[in-house]
């Protein structure tokens, strides 16, 4: 589960005039409705976020006869962030035209100096853990399986049927939860959560999956199948040392390492092929195969901002203990980071 903060800032605008007359450069609608446009308009720099920083900056502008905004400049800067006054320059050069000052009745240019505060939105001291360190776990991970022998070899020599084709053994997983427990402000924490995850894995097309109470096996001989592939379902719950380089996820560069414990709640055969007669078909076989309930993976993880890359071996065999020979998945693949709460 996503527990985010959303920063808000507050904006409060005076006028200053430099010059004397009959009457003074207004944005149109006054005073309320620029403050309004600013609020709308204006976003607080990702980089004055991560430096914590607020404070205020004075901008100075010409407002032509037709109501144009010309010279731009920052009369002072009392903040500590720089990216403070490109913003406010930004959003002054998207105002609409102001209704211009008159002096002794005719319209005339006048200076305007407008000051613009930038204050972070307050935060309990209770609530700032879960809203301000987001981490990378919930969304969606695409990526394939290798199956590795106990030496961390792809060969398995007197059981060649768990030498699996990597090609069609995929691996998806639904990560829905999860929550970041602070160490070091935002660059250092603890990430866990909850995810779904299937992984099918696929089988030689030549071997049939046999198992007994206590093995499991293959016999080679089969020639009309097309798809030979073992499939279970898992739910996953992650526990992760996480780098992260900003509290929020977008723009945000980590790397993480940890552990993620696996439990099987379902797992099945599937068989695709022609019959004798040319008839296609479909075979589905509901078995655990003798394969482990509970199983740990290994995994480090890398991204920047909503897309990453992972890794995964899996430290628990396959199947259980000495039901057949120790048989290691290895995943690797793409994650899209999401967050699902705002």
């Amino acid at each position: 589960m996503k527990y985010c903060f959303s920063l808000a800032f507050l904006v409060v605008s005076t006028f200053i005039f430099t010059q004397e007359g009959n009457s003074d450069a207004q944005f149109p609608g006054g005073e309320k409705a620029l403050n309004q446009f600013l609020v709308d308009n204006l976003e607080f720099p990702e980089i004055c976020i991560d430096m914590q920083a607020s404070g205020r900056v004075f901008m100075k502008f010409m407002v032509e006869k037709d109501g144009t905004i010309t010279n731009i400049e920052l009369e002072a800067n009392n903040t500590d962030c720089d990216a403070f006054v490109n913003e406010a320059k930004r959003v002054i050069e998207l105002m609409p035209q102001w209704i211009p000052g008159t002096v002794a009745g005719e319209t005339t240019k006048l200076q305007c100096l407008l000051p613009i505060n930038f204050a972070n939105s307050e935060v309990s001291e209770d609530d700032e853990d879960d809203k301000l360190y987001e981490p990378n776990w919930a969304g969606f991970e695409f990526g394939m399986i290798q199956l590795l022998s106990s030496s961390g070899t792809t060969t398995f020599d007197q059981h060649r049927y768990w030498e699996n084709k990597t090609g069609k053994s995929w691996n998806f997983n639904y990560n829905f939860a999860e929550y970041k427990f602070p160490l070091f402000k935002q660059y250092l924490g603890i990430t866990t959560g909850l995810g779904y995850s299937i992984k099918g894995i696929g089988l030689q097309t030549n071997y049939q999956l046999v198992h007994s109470s206590d093995s499991v096996y293959a016999i080679d001989g089969l020639s009309n199948l097309k798809t030979n592939k073992l499939t279970s379902h898992y739910i996953s719950i992650p526990l992760l040392l996480e780098f992260a380089t900003k509290k929020d996820t977008k723009k945000n560069f980590y790397v993480s390492a940890g552990v993620i414990g696996y439990w099987r709640f379902s797992s099945y055969l599937v068989q695709k092929g022609t019959d004798g007669n040319g008839d296609n078909f479909t075979h589905y076989t509901y078995s655990s195969y003798n394969s482990t309930r509970f199983n740990l993976e290994g995994t480090i993880r890398a991204g920047y901002s909503y897309v990453g890359l992972f890794a995964g071996y899996q430290l628990t065999s396959l199947f259980k203990k000495n039901e057949t020979v120790g048989v290691f998945p290895l995943r690797i693949g793409l994650s899209i980071n999401v967050d699902y709460f705002q």
